[in-house]
């Protein structure tokens, strides 16, 4: 390797070292803010799920207490009237349903056996007190309660109230009101943008007659992409667990990040998982453009300084030292008395060294 192409190389290599520092320092620097913005980002989109729950579980509460507190209904119930109550509710059922997402409005008697289910009257007469912990509890301490639970029309936020005498020291039933998830998952996909899904415990799914399933696994409820989720779900990357925590997938082109929430139920159970997908393929684009960008400046600015040194050491020392060693092969006679071709103060010196050896060397002869 000739001296210009050594010096420019290891000029150029050094160059080249602190650009590549810097450029993994500031690609690592827009790694971690992508992280940031993907978790802070999933963090807040899931919120609008679990705030449309939380609202949920209070209208359902709310319409409870109301339906608990009419005197029509105290009436018919206590008098086991089913046709009346079920002429007298379902109106208020429809409008429910079409309003407010309601799904299940579910009276019981004071023994916590199924009178009425408005929206499937010809099923009842369950004993309920062995599978639904939640009318247990609003019967046991005639308050009403509300939270998730898994019936036989499946998962739904539901509230039951206890229906009083008039007196209040009488119980006469209690009655249910249940919203479908499903439409709050619509809901919170149309506030956010993002997709959302409940996974369930197959172990929880009730029958007809109150009997939990045998099988294992997670099966796929309220969703907002059916043909997203149900893919990562049979993948195995959802599971149960107390804690939340994300993890991504590239689907179809796009950059998902999912994050893995505990679906818990009125009794306390881990009965599912809430699912929410979040698409950060622009910010992943993004990311990419700087990646490239970053190696296109390292690749051509090491082409632009190792062509500049090039050029400065073969201008400012290798062609000086060509010339001068063509004079010294050709007349070193004259070499004292012709100007250096170099403005270099240590290749003026070389060239002066060099007159006068042959100076001396010549008034030896």
């Amino acid at each position: 390797m000739t001296i210009d192409r050594l010096l420019a190389a290891i000029a150029a290599f050094s160059v080249a070292a602190i650009l590549l520092l810097g450029g993994w320092l500031m690609t690592s620097d827009q790694n971690a803010l992508l992280s940031d913005a993907r978790q802070r980002e999933i963090d807040e989109t899931s919120v609008i799920f679990s705030t449309a729950m939380d609202q949920a579980a209070v209208l359902s509460a709310t319409h409870a207490e109301t339906l608990a507190a009419d005197a029509n209904i105290r009436t018919l119930l206590a008098s086991g009237s089913r046709e009346a109550l079920l002429a007298y509710t379902r109106p208020v059922f429809d409008r429910l349903s079409r309003l407010a997402g309601v799904d299940v409005v579910h009276f019981h008697d004071a023994k916590m056996k199924s009178v009425l289910r408005v929206w499937d009257p010809q099923n009842f007469g369950q004993d309920l007190s062995s599978f639904r912990p939640m009318i247990v509890a609003a019967n046991h301490d005639r308050k009403t309660q509300k939270g998730l639970e898994l019936g036989v029309r499946g998962l739904s936020l539901r509230a039951v109230a206890p229906i009083l005498s008039e007196d209040g020291k009488e119980l006469v039933g209690t009655v249910e009101v249940g919203v479908n998830l499903q439409t709050l998952a619509d809901l919170a996909k149309a506030a956010s943008g993002s997709d959302f899904a409940l996974a369930l415990d197959r172990r929880f799914l009730k029958d007809q007659s109150g009997s939990s399933s045998q099988a294992d696994g997670l099966v796929l409820d309220a969703t907002t992409d059916k043909a997203l989720f149900a893919p990562i779900i049979a993948s195995g990357d959802v599971r149960l667990s107390r804690d939340r925590f994300t993890f991504s997938r590239n689907v179809d082109g796009r950059s998902l990040t999912l994050q893995n929430q505990p679906l818990i139920d009125y009794s306390g159970n881990v009965i599912g998982a809430i699912l929410t997908a979040g698409d950060f393929s622009r910010l992943e684009a993004h990311y990419n453009r700087t990646v490239v960008t970053l190696a296109s400046l390292f690749v051509g600015g090491l082409v632009l300084i190792y062509s500049m040194l090039m050029v400065a050491i073969r201008s400012a020392v290798v062609r000086p030292l060509r010339d001068l060693a063509d004079k010294v092969e050709a007349d070193p006679l004259t070499i004292a008395e012709t100007a250096p071709t170099s403005a270099l103060a240590e290749f003026r010196r070389l060239h002066a060294a060099v007159g006068r050896a042959v100076s001396g060397r010549k008034a030896e002869d």
